[in-house]
Order: C-alpha cells, then sequence, then structure tokens
C-alpha cells in the first residue's frame, strides 16, 4: 500500500483489478503487447473471473490474472512481490494445466494453441541481469525449437535499475511503472507515455473505489500473515536444527573419545597398531567400539579381537 494513498499495483490483488477490470482491457493489451510482441496485433482479451474475499483473504493462495487472446493463446499473468517455495514448479504446473484445459472430451491435439506464463518478480530469481527472460523449449545443442507451445515470460523489478538500455522499451516503461515508488514517478513516466498515463488515472480510480481499498488491505495483511509464518517457521526450523546439532556432536565426541581410548589401550598391550585396525577404529560405531572393548581383556593378539567382526 503506498504512503500517497494510491494503491500499489505490484501488490497482486492491485494489478488483477487494475489490468482485469472491462474498463481496462485497452492498458490490458498495451501491456501484453510489450511483453509477449506478438506477430501480429492483439486486438481483444478475454479475462477469467475477478477475485473473491475469500480467495483475497487466503494467504496461501496466488492470485492470478488468467487472459485468453483473440486467436485462442491461453496467457496466465501473475505479481509475486516475494519468493515463494517451489516458485520454478509452480509457473510449470500452470502452464501445464492451463494448457490442457483447452482440450474437451474428443478433440484433437491440433485444436491446442500456445500457453503463456508471464511472471513479474519483485525479487531476483535468475542469475542474469535482463530484466525480461524468456524462456521455451529447445534443444540443448543446436537450440532448434521443440514446440513453440510453451513459452515462459520473467520480468525481475528489481534490475530495472541496471537496464540503462534495452531493445525493449515498451516494456521497460511498464515494469517502471508498476516498481514506481510514488506518484511523482507515475506522473513523469505517464507524461512521456499515454498508455501509462491512462493506466496512471486508472490506478488513481481504483485507489479512491473503497470496497477496491478494503479488497487490497485484506491482501496485504494476507500477505504480511503470510511472510511472519514464514519467517517463524525459518526461526524455529534454525532451532531445531542447532538442538539436532549439539546432540549429534555429543554423540560423535562421545565416539571419538572411545575410538582414542581403544586406540590407547590396544598400543599398550599390543605396540604401534597397524594402518587397517586404525581405520576401522575411526570407522566404527558405539557398539563395535564396545565390543572390542570387552575383547581386549582376554585377547592375546589383534586378530582375536577383530576376527569375527
Amino acid at each position: 500500500m503506498s504512503h500517497q494513498g494510491t494503491l500499489d499495483p505490484k501488490l497482486d490483488i492491485v494489478f488483477k483489478m487494475l489490468f482485469g477490470h472491462p474498463d481496462n482491457r485497452a492498458l490490458l493489451v498495451s501491456f501484453l503487447t510489450a511483453v509477449l510482441r506478438p506477430s501480429s496485433p492483439i486486438r481483444a482479451v478475454r479475462v477469467e473471473s475477478e477475485p473473491s474475499k475469500p480467495a483475497v483473504d487466503d494467504k496461501e493462495i496466488a492470485l492470478d490474472l488468467h487472459v485468453e487472446l483473440e486467436d485462442g493463446q491461453q496467457v496466465n499473468v501473475e505479481m509475486q512481490t516475494e519468493p515463494r517455495p517451489s516458485r520454478r514448479e509452480r509457473a510449470l504446473y500452470y502452464w501445464a494445466r492451463m494448457h490442457s484445459g483447452q482440450l474437451g472430451r474428443g478433440e484433437g491435439y491440433e485444436e491446442l494453441c500456445r500457453s503463456v506464463v508471464v511472471l513479474i518478480l519483485g525479487f531476483r530469481e535468475l542469475k542474469g541481469e535482463r530484466f525480461h527472460s524468456l524462456f521455451r523449449v529447445r534443444e540443448v545443442h543446436d537450440s532448434e525449437e521443440l514446440s513453440e507451445q510453451l513459452e515462459i515470460h520473467v520480468l525481475e523489478l528489481p534490475k530495472l535499475r541496471a537496464t540503462a538500455t534495452s531493445d525493449e522499451p515498451e516494456v521497460v516503461e511498464w515494469g517502471k511503472f508498476l516498481a514506481a515508488a510514488s506518484d511523482t514517478e507515475r506522473e513523469e513516466l505517464a507524461m512521456k507515455n499515454p498508455d501509462l498515463r491512462q493506466a496512471k488515472a486508472a490506478l488513481e480510480r481504483l485507489s479512491a473505489d473503497p470496497d477496491a481499498r478494503i479488497l487490497a488491505e485484506m491482501r496485504d495483511r494476507a500477505q504480511k500473515s503470510y511472510r511472519l509464518d514464514l519467517t517463524m517457521a525459518r526461526k524455529e526450523g534454525i532451532k531445531e536444527g542447532i538442538k539436532e546439532g549439539i546432540k549429534e556432536g555429543i554423540k560423535e565426541g562421545i565416539k571419538e573419545g572411545q575410538a582414542a581410548l581403544l586406540n590407547d589401550q590396544l598400543s599398550i598391550k599390543f605396540g604401534p597398531l597397524p594402518p587397517p585396525v586404525l581405520e576401522r577404529l575411526q570407522r566404527a560405531n558405539e557398539s563395535q567400539l564396545l565390543g572390542w572393548a570387552k575383547k581386549l581383556v582376554l585377547a592375546d593378539s589383534l586378530e582375536a579381537i577383530f576376527r569375527d567382526d
């Protein structure tokens, strides 16, 4: 939530309400055109279902935007401000679910259209410094494309500052609009770009809607609760790890002490120990060490101690 009173479009529910609203289809078309760079213009889009209050309040659920283009392509757009577990696997799952959902009973695979996932991230996910990364299925040696059916776009907002120049100025401008820390920054962007001017006006209208603000507040609380749960789980995990580490350390220390003591006793009785015996002492568990120590009392040779082990 912005301190200036304008809702933050990086909050997934705000992003979905902004670009999913019927009055803002032109903005969605502009944004998707910048990201996808289609061979033919996008003229129409269809957005699935609006978010419900129970979904907004669910801290585990991801609020994504499911879009169908006029040529049948399916596009799933998701805003993620913080890393979540298995996020790459989840992106592939979303793609697979969306792609397989195109076919009805008895329809052939030739009916399938391309399915696209667009991930907008508020954190660094990939090693490179590109703001906009594109993934497809290609052969690892000669880069031959297996199929054009899968396409995943990743937009990493923190990498915008490192993007001095770009071959995709439109998508960079949209990224800056989403990542802007103040209304002043958005105003500067809006002065240069008519689409962003419309987006700024639409965001201001959304921010003035009491119902939208309630949904945004609910979602913000749910995400803060999720972050708190994650932090607490990490702390508990570290605590448990330390406890287990101490236990294992004590156990290992006792075993090492037993091995050292047996080493001394064997050396006193039989002289310097050969390397194979030293190696066996080092690898032995507590039970073996105890058994050898008992045999030492009556044994007249090293062979008698280790013969049956």
